[in-house]
């Protein structure tokens, strides 16, 4: 027996410290799940007592206390010494076999009604964002307005309120100026409500609450929750409360809203909430699947700390996590985990932008050491310029939470660092970056690629190379990072100028969050179990064509390995030619499927800017496939 026990101890101590029975990730409290019940098994009549309704997934909105993170909050509108009957709301989340999904909310109010005046109203302020209709202007999932309120006034409307009425439906998804009491059939089918009174409304007696029963057609939104694998609708509401507006003591009249992820209904604002929902995860399916971070950091724990000067050419990067942002490109963006390819996006500023003549694309890479935030970019970047105007500069701004300070909402503050070329041409760091570099929390440097210059319109530009070290306790981190958890988003800024001053843009381009207040952030997790791996990333997958993964180190001398990952045995070409085109080496290997590398050795090469391709030919299945093309540089 006690063999037996010595073994399986052993064998527990070994996973552990290859971090195997750790999949224990912090709740995410962005996430909700929304059980599936049978259609029609929900009688929309405002009394949430069907039995799907008991096994529905809960949150709580509680006016002046924390709101569930990252971005959930409150704030008071109007007289907020006048608070006396704040909010504590219940919110469930179901969703039914037939696309439709369905929220349950009950509030209790004392004083229940509103008027016409501006936050003199009781409401649900929600926004649906609409995956089907993408956004013309940001390249987003298009926010959809809902607005359950009592506030009147204005046409179709009476100015006075009419004692026990009920709210109305508003928002950019009705008629005319987003206000109707006739609405359409195609309105009712999209979205529709009904809300019972516990009390009278637009009165000055006293009342308990108010119940809403709720119901949103996900199909016209572009979801399909009754697919294998489910689907994550996205949205985010508000609560309104205004209290004693028609006792006669303006004294005693107070407004105030509570948020869940972001309190505003027609745009991408701070935050969205994710609801998850699989035909699999009913009502009667017992426990939860966990929801992952939508990114996990290794922790570097075995290579030696990049030294921030510009250049990535220590190994620790290879090992570290990564995703890529480009102008315009749907491969890149729909890879992103989570929601991100529906909040991430590409924005021109300007009336009738000029076309991008130079897309941008980069590199971002991520690891974490003690308090440490790790990043480092790689830049392509075909015309390098440095300005002052913020919407024609060259560089990347990176947004992360802060976990002590708050802002007016009462959720996180969130902070933008961002890293250009100023109008001098030299790397400079502007928003919240110098304070932290004042006080000794952040370093970072810029690396010009290859034969670059900065403001020079008559060369082709390579690049550059962003690395940034950040202590995290400048951003309200204990020492030892708490909960480990880290909000993030990123934006790439491309300005390109020309000869003739028409041709002259600026762009960006953003990974979960294009600045400090939208559209979205990536939920993280720093985990100190998971190691930074030179293959971490790569190794073990086997994928559908050729994909390369760089070179490392890049720049280099004289030696570098490309590293590349082949879907099939057989034999592989590597093929290098200069910048004119001219092939320097061209060498056939045999190799199997999955993560390969070869040494190249450019000794007898110059100082130059060169590119690679790989190729695959499988003499049993005659397949013959070919890589992108890769670039590295020479520097001797």
């Amino acid at each position: 027996m006690k063999t037996y026990l010595a073994i399986w101890l052993g064998v527990l101590s070994f996973l552990l410290l290859q971090g195997i029975i750790l999949a224990q990730y912090p709740v995410r409290e962005d996430v909700v799940w929304a059980r599936t019940a049978p259609a029609g098994s929900i009688t929309m009549d405002g009394i949430l007592n069907e039995a799907a309704w008991s096994a529905a997934e809960t949150i709580t909105l509680n006016y002046g206390e924390p709101g569930l993170l990252p971005s959930s909050g409150w704030r008071p509108e109007y007289q907020p010494d006048a608070v006396t009957d704040s909010t504590h709301a219940t919110i469930k989340f179901l969703v039914t076999s037939d696309n439709q999904l369905w929220l349950g909310f009950t509030i209790p109010d004392s004083s229940i009604g509103g008027t016409q005046d501006w936050a003199r109203w009781d409401a649900i302020l929600m926004s649906v964002k609409n995956k089907a209709s993408l956004d013309p202007t940001f390249n987003w999932a298009r926010p959809i307005e809902h607005f359950l309120t009592w506030w009147i006034g204005g046409f179709p409307f009476a100015n006075t309120p009419v004692v026990g009425g009920g709210p109305y439906f508003r928002g950019s998804d009705q008629v005319g100026s987003g206000v109707d009491t006739i609405r359409t059939p195609e309105q009712i089918a999209a979205w529709d409500a009904v809300t019972i009174v516990n009390g009278t409304s637009n009165d000055a007696g006293r009342d308990e609450g108010w119940t809403v029963e709720m119901r949103v057609d996900l199909e016209i939104n572009g979801y399909d929750v009754t697919k294998t694998e489910g689907d994550i609708v996205m949205l985010n509401f508000s609560i309104w409360d205004c209290d004693y507006l028609f006792e006669g003591n303006s004294g005693a009249i107070s407004t105030t809203r509570t948020h869940f992820q972001s309190a505003w209904g027609n745009d991408n604002a701070n935050n969205v909430a994710r609801i998850h929902a699989r035909p699999d995860v009913t009502t009667t399916s017992g426990a939860l699947p966990s929801v992952d971070p939508d990114l996990v950091l290794p922790n570097n724990t075995s290579f030696s700390d990049p030294v921030i000067d510009g250049v990535i050419d220590e190994e620790v990067w290879f090992g570290s996590y990564k995703f890529e942002i480009a102008w315009d490109d749907d491969n890149i963006k729909y890879s992103y985990p989570g929601i991100g390819p529906w909040m991430s996006a590409h924005y021109q500023p300007g009336t009738n932008p000029p076309p991008v003549q130079d897309p941008s694309h980069a590199v971002v890479r991520m690891f974490f050491k003690d308090n440490y935030l790790y990043l480092a970019a790689d830049v392509d970047d075909g015309r390098v310029q440095g300005t002052e105007s913020y919407d024609n500069v060259d560089g990347l701004m990176l947004m992360i939470g802060d976990r002590v300070e708050l802002d007016d909402d009462n959720k996180m503050a969130v902070k933008q660092m961002r890293i250009n070329f100023n109008s001098l041409g030299d790397p400079a760091a502007y928003d919240f970056l110098p304070t932290l570099i004042d006080s000794g929390k952040a370093v970072f440097d810029i690396g010009l690629k290859g034969a670059t210059t900065v403001n020079n319109k008559t060369d082709i530009d390579e690049g550059y190379q962003i690395e940034l070290k950040i202590d995290l306790t400048g951003l309200g981190y204990d020492s030892g990072l708490g909960d480990k958890l880290i909000f993030l988003g990123a934006d790439l800024f491309d300005g390109d100028a020309f000869d003739n001053p028409l041709d002259d843009y600026g762009s960006r381009t953003w990974w979960f969050r294009e600045n400090a207040g939208k559209p979205a952030l990536a939920w993280a997790y720093m985990d100190p179990n998971k190691p930074v791996g030179v293959e971490d990333e790569i190794v073990g997958i086997i994928p559908n064509s050729i994909e390369i993964y760089g070179n490392y180190p890049n720049p280099f001398n004289p030696s570098t390995k490309i590293k590349y990952s082949i879907p099939e045995s057989g034999v592989v070409n590597v093929s290098v030619y200069n910048a004119l085109g001219e092939m320097v080496e061209s060498i056939n290997l045999f190799n199997n499927a999955g993560l390969n590398e070869y040494n190249f050795n450019a000794a007898n090469l110059s100082t130059g800017v060169y590119l690679y391709k790989i190729s695959l030919e499988n003499l049993i299945s005659g397949n013959n496939l070919q890589s992108k093309t890769g670039k590295m540089i020479l520097l001797k």
